[in-house]
């Protein structure tokens, strides 16, 4: 392949990538988490959707802001203590100790474990369903996230993380 070759090979993907839009590439089925969400639910819900971060919502479903798993490291580096209590004896009382009865009207005191309202970054960027990769990357870098949401007509729409313009760039 000739220099000329490669030339034209990168403006014509250049050409291609400026014609692609937050819509073209946004993640419609997103992941959210209630703000009181417990932050081992956190965890496994992160995990078991292999993603990285995700919006959280207060009651009536608006977006309240964002938790990641940056803000799940840095709460655990912060205090031991708010890592979620995991294994026999969280209570301090084993199930064997407790009645059949027992079960049936015990609870998870609230302050047993942090939520994701309480470690989560209350700020939500986001950028238009037509802002194109230039904007999109720009957006993340000038707010160093990785992951903004695609809003329309003042309602979010979906979201994109890196993952998706590095799909798309790869395409």
């Amino acid at each position: 392949m000739t220099s000329t070759d490669t030339e034209d090979a990168n403006q014509a993907a250049a050409a291609r990538w400026a014609l692609v839009t937050a819509r073209d590439i946004m993640r419609k089925d997103v992941v959210t988490l209630n703000y009181a969400t417990p932050l081992s639910d956190v965890e496994r819900r992160l995990s078991d959707h292999r993603i990285s971060g995700a919006p959280v919502t207060d009651e009536s479903g608006h977006i309240i802001g964002v938790v990641s798993l940056k803000d799940l490291v840095e709460r655990y580096a912060e205090s031991a203590e708010s890592q979620p209590r995991r294994g026999p004896g969280f209570f301090h009382l084993s199930s064997e100790e407790m009645e059949d009865e027992d079960f049936d009207t015990f609870e998870v005191p609230d302050e047993a474990e942090e939520t994701a309202g309480d470690i989560m970054t209350g700020e939500v960027f986001s950028v238009a369903a037509d802002a194109g990769l230039s904007q999109i990357a720009g957006e993340m870098v000038r707010h160093r996230v990785h992951r903004l949401l695609v809003e329309e007509g003042g309602k979010y729409i979906g979201l994109i993380s890196t993952m998706e313009i590095l799909d798309s760039l790869s395409a």
